[in-house]
């Protein structure tokens, strides 16, 4: 990706998601329906862009394998990443952001045990999801 693209993609908030897990591939379809400002933008953890985007000092190590939101040059994980996004949806989504007063402590336990049994909650696909082309102007890298 050349310098003028990436510098385009700094502006724009963007899900970065498991392109094989079925519990994220699930998440990106709820997202894309029900964000109709169409202001997300999504690529999967698989393309590298988040690597190339993101300032290095921001991306965790090891870079986790379920979901990122970067939004105004700050890169956000687990619970806050989810709740971020929702954030950005309509209802009854967006209701889920108000959860953001639950400790966070509290909030990354659940998630990490959603994250870790998602497999196991809707299944591992051998490839990423290919949008619609309605829908593949959203799509940043898949």
């Amino acid at each position: 990706m050349t310098k003028e693209e990436l510098d385009r993609l700094q502006d724009l908030p963007i899900v970065f998601y498991d392109g094989t897990c079925g519990f994220c591939q699930a998440s990106i379809q709820i997202a894309l329906k029900y964000n109709t400002r169409q202001n997300l933008h999504f690529a999967a953890l698989q393309s590298g862009l988040v690597e190339q985007l993101v300032p290095q000092q921001l991306v965790p190590d090891p870079l986790p394998d379920s979901i990122l939101f970067f939004e105004n040059g700050q890169l956000y994980t687990e619970s806050e990443a989810a709740l971020r996004i929702a954030r950005h949806l309509n209802f009854p989504w967006s209701v889920l952001y108000y959860f953001r007063f639950i400790p966070l402590s509290f909030r990354n336990f659940v998630y990490r045990f959603i994250a870790k049994h998602r497999y196991r909650i809707a299944g591992r696909n051998e490839a990423c999801m290919l949008p619609s082309p309605e829908e593949r102007a959203r799509f940043v890298a898949y």
